[in-house]
């Protein structure tokens, strides 16, 4: 399903629509600061706003957190439903210079995306900001499918809503963002 022009789009700095383990998503490779712009200039989106960070496991997310509290596996990896943990301080990202927020999902294709890219991917829901998430391909905005460079249309194994997002601090507290 990744195909190789996908991932050169990735790699050039370009911009995708594609499935994630919670709602289709708007992408780009997360290390590219020009490409988290162009996003947020695509949804019309404040760019103080962070992106959530997609990784492939946690070799990956020790490489951009700094101090990884032990509560945080329970969250990335055991939990029933897509987590996203908030870190206070990240590391080797410019991207994200002081906090970072990070899922590791339970879908094929951001696993292959992440995995042939060797880098993590952002996320953020496919649409405009303010307007209605879409849960299926057929939902997104047609004129917000013009503006990204690439698209993937695979309506599979989706929980089509946002995921919870946790905050979790140096001591290991954990506070809910959403749930």
């Amino acid at each position: 399903m990744v195909t190789k022009k996908c991932l050169e789009i990735l790699s050039s700095g370009g911009v995708i629509i594609y499935p994630t383990d919670t709602v289709y998503g708007i992408g780009c490779d997360a290390t590219k600061l020009s490409s988290i712009s162009k996003i947020n200039e695509i949804k019309n989106r404040k760019s103080n706003t962070p992106l959530i960070c997609l990784m492939n496991g946690l070799e990956m997310v020790k490489n951009y957190v700094t101090d990884l509290p032990d509560i945080s596996e329970k969250y990335l990896l055991d939990s029933n439903e897509p987590t996203t943990v908030i870190f206070n301080k990240s590391k080797n990202i410019d991207s994200y210079p002081t906090s970072i927020a990070i899922r590791i999902p339970k879908n094929k294709i951001c696993l292959q995306l992440i995995n042939k890219l060797k880098k993590p991917i952002t996320s953020t829901s496919a649409n405009f900001s303010g307007e209605k998430i879409p849960k299926y391909f057929k939902e997104i905005d047609k004129d917000l499918l013009k503006l990204v460079d690439y698209s993937i249309n695979f309506d599979e194994n989706q929980q089509n809503k946002p995921s919870r997002i946790v905050s979790i601090d140096e001591m290991s507290n954990v506070k809910v963002i959403r749930s």
